[in-house]
């Protein structure tokens, strides 16, 4: 888990309940605490790649440009952010940076070169978020600590007041080197002879002021980070374009002593074949050097793998998507779930990566991969070098202090997964799932636009702006209540609750829907409505909302945010607890409400430092394959939610049962007259029942042994586990009254209790399919067990057999 906040404090203190939970959160700290092979050098991977000339935009001049035929601009509006002194903001309040323009469109040109102020546009839903999320900064006690773990923390802003989202962003790390690509930019009349630009959404953070599209055909030479490319021909529409050399310069190794990306392998990659997006400017010199660099391939839309079905869909989520990472190093993936895409298309984006394998790599603690969790945004655009649709992806990264200088805030994928300084494309396995579903489309019912993506773009960015200040402490740090994939969720919840809220508020909206209900815009809004209450369930696996996010989602300007921190705020959000769980669960979802999923699969490119594998991320324990499969379906069972559908299928199945087995033992003898005896020992019997033979059982015959129906089995592969079950649950009575239990020598070898038996067990294993929980085959077991032996003659029987001896 690479992302979270510090701990709050909140008044009160630790009530006796809630101290277990905490021994529980520490315990699961330490197994996910993240740990190196070796001691880290002292310092920041940020420092020891400033060393290198070649991080640094002064490398780049903004006066050299590369040949507009082999190379266009990245962006129309690109800039360098630049903090403005303490004293500027004295003298001119609110939330301003400096920008130098290092691109502009056509008509602003001449801006190129200028520095100019940077603002927000006037529009109070804009102003109203820049307020709720700006602070003062004092670092916590804590802060120098997480700096000597060598940590980036946003020193320069220490000691300011109301820093806003822009503030936090320019002043995140020591240098002002953060380059980003506006949108909705107005150009303001000159004052006092300077211009002004402001800006409608937050700043995009982008990696290279030019891209290129070319086959790398090999090093120069005796000049290793030299590399000859042939470009692409739009013309032709193949790559016989001019040859080019540029440079792919060999990154600084990291504080652990790896590193990041290197060009090896580069040329002699196969998914090399279709072409390299380089990303960066010239130097001094007038060469070329690549910043980021992203494979053509994948994010084309030609697909490796079509899977028609959401049950053979499930089966890819949860095992096919990272099957055998590590045998699969420099390589891609790229399937398909559900119907073709086209341009145009919008997507939500779940994001995950795993861990760093290998002799070089990360020592893995608890057996557990924890990886990375974020959200973000997708669009099918034509390419502007080739024509051809193509993904363009945004991550929205809620990132905590780290060593490498990443940012929290939306980055696009040159910047988080491509770019060779910081970026994981070439050290990590990475996996995007892209969603596309109708209610996803921005939907405007009765005149009330309504956008799940925009809603959660607008949370993701207080809670981005929440971390890069650590709430006016400074310090951002993980914990198994505030994290990447904890913070992630609390993004999405609260963009729910505020699309739920603003058609609760609205009665002429709800009545439009009832008056046309075969509308477009009216089913889209029941689909979004269903699938609202999915995630609910999702997020708050208890039925109960954790405080902080129930808090945190009323919060108005001027109002301040709460921290969870104790267990039970993470035990509440337990299902967003690891990112391997959450991106699994949350695709899951998505799939069963009939979106479109397109999987993005990434293992260290290029692949050529074999001193690294990818590690998939996991659940908890996940490097033991039995315990975590065991983990998994036991916490699927036991917070399964039961809802009316599921307790009404387990009362017929209940009826179902009992109409085969009472007449069938009273014909045969085995099953007395009803007769309720001793009603008080009978009822003091009931827990030890539940527990032993009922919950003991089912724990082992059901939910051990039976894939949770969240796997997604298919019907003829749930049939024969359930079989196995029902068998194996027969089997073991005589085998127990053989080995450990005599009392149930004569009772247990009897025909007619193997029968009931097999009643008993299939009706077990279909209310738990139908249900996913544990506690109904618990109840009916134990109520099973409880009645013949109270009511049915079972204790006579008992009683009466003789007892052979061994």
């Amino acid at each position: 888990m690479r992302s979270a906040l510090p701990p709050g404090r909140r008044p009160g203190p630790w009530s006796r309940a809630r101290r277990p939970l905490l021994l529980l959160t520490l315990v699961v700290s330490l197994l996910l605490a993240p740990s190196l092979a070796g001691p880290p050098s002292p310092g920041s991977s940020y420092a020891l790649a400033q060393a290198a000339p070649f991080n640094r935009p002064s490398h780049y001049p903004l006066a050299q440009r590369p040949d507009p035929r082999l190379y266009q601009p990245h962006a129309d509006w690109i800039g360098r952010l630049i903090l403005p002194s303490a004293a500027e903001t004295e003298r001119d309040p609110g939330d301003w940076v400096w920008v130098e323009i290092e691109h502009a469109p056509t008509p602003a040109v001449a801006l190129q070169g200028q520095v100019l102020r940077l603002g927000w546009a006037q529009r109070p839903a804009l102003q109203e978020l820049v307020e709720r999320v700006s602070t003062d900064v004092r670092f916590a006690p804590e802060a120098q600590a997480i700096e000597a773990q060598g940590n980036l923390l946003p020193r320069r802003l220490d000691g300011r007041r109301r820093v806003g989202p822009l503030q936090s962003l320019a002043g995140a790390r020591p240098n002002d080197d953060l380059i980003v690509q506006l949108e909705e930019v107005e150009l303001e009349p000159a004052v006092a002879g300077s211009s002004r630009l402001s800006i409608g959404r937050p700043p995009l953070q982008i990696s290279g002021r030019y891209v290129g599209l070319g086959q790398i055909l090999g090093p120069v030479a005796g000049q290793p980070e030299r590399f000859r490319v042939r470009h692409w021909s739009p013309e032709q529409g193949d790559f016989s374009g001019p040859e080019d050399v540029v440079r792919v310069p060999q990154q600084p190794r990291d504080r652990s002593g790896r590193w990041i990306s290197t060009p090896r392998g580069l040329s002699s990659n196969p998914v090399g074949a279709q072409g390299w997006y380089l990303y960066g400017a010239p130097d001094a010199e007038g060469l070329f050097t690549v910043q980021a660099i992203r494979p053509r391939a994948l994010n084309l839309l030609s697909p490796d793998d079509v899977l028609p079905t959401t049950r053979e869909g499930i089966a890819y989520i949860l095992r096919g998507n990272w099957a055998d990472t590590p045998r699969q190093r420099g390589r891609i993936r790229r399937v398909l779930l559900g119907e073709n895409w086209q341009a145009g298309d919008r997507a939500l984006l779940i994001h995950s990566f795993g861990g760093i394998g290998g002799p070089g790599g990360e020592r893995i603690s608890g057996a557990t991969v924890t990886g990375h969790f974020a959200f973000g945004e997708a669009r099918v655009v034509n390419d502007a070098i080739t024509g051809e649709p193509r993904f363009d992806l945004r991550y929205h990264q809620i990132y905590a202090n780290n060593p490498n200088g990443i940012v929290s805030g939306t980055q696009d994928w040159t910047a988080f997964s491509g770019d060779l300084q910081r970026g994981w494309l070439g050290s990590r396995p990475i996996s995007d799932v892209l969603i596309k579903l109708r209610p996803f489309d921005d939907l405007t019912v009765a005149g009330q636009p309504l956008s799940l993506l925009q809603e959660l773009a607008i949370q993701a960015e207080v809670l981005m702006a929440r971390y890069r200040s650590g709430d006016g402490s400074g310090v951002s740090t993980v914990t198994p209540a505030t994290s990447c994939v904890q913070d992630s969720s609390q993004a999405l919840f609260i963009a729910i609750d505020r699309l739920r809220q603003r058609t609760a508020n609205e009665p002429e909206l709800r009545r439009w829907i009832k008056a046309h209900p075969q509308e477009n815009s009216s089913q889209a809004f029941r689909q979004l409505a269903h699938l609202s209450s999915s995630l609910d369930e999702l997020l708050s696996p208890f039925g109960m909302v954790r405080s902080d996010w129930r808090h945190n989602a009323a919060v108005v300007a001027g109002g301040s945010f709460m921290r969870g921190e104790t267990g039970v705020d993470a035990l509440l959000s337990w299902r967003s607890m690891l990112p391997r769980r959450a991106h699994d669960d949350m695709a899951r979802v998505f799939l069963q409400h009939g979106a479109s999923l397109w999987f993005l699969r990434s293992n260290q490119l290029a692949g050529g430092d074999t001193s690294l594998e990818p590690l998939a991320p996991t659940l908890l324990l996940g490097q033991i394959p039995v315990l975590s499969t065991l983990l998994r379906r036991l916490s699927d069972a036991l917070f399964a939610p039961l809802g009316p559908a599921s307790l009404g299928s387990a009362v017929a199945v209940v009826a179902a049962y009992a109409a085969l087995a009472l007449p069938l033992g009273w014909r045969s003898g085995f099953l007395s007259p009803w007769r309720l005896e001793a009603v008080g020992p009978a009822l003091r019997a009931v827990p030890g029942l539940l527990l032993m033979p009922a919950l003991g059982e089912e724990l082992l015959f059901r939910v051990a042994l039976l894939p949770h129906p969240l796997e997604g089995e298919s019907l003829a592969s749930s049939a024969a586990w359930g079989a196995l079950s029902v068998g194996l649950f027969v089997l073991y009575h005589p085998l127990a009254a053989r080995c450990w239990y005599p009392a149930g020598r004569g009772v247990f070898g009897d025909g007619r209790f193997l029968i009931q038996c097999t009643l008993l067990g299939a009706a077990c294993v279909l209310i738990y399919g139908l249900s996913g929980s544990l506690w109904p085959p618990v109840l009916l077991h134990g109520l099973a067990v409880t009645l013949w032996l109270w009511g049915l003659g079972g204790r006579a029987r008992m009683q009466e057999q003789p007892q052979p001896s061994p």
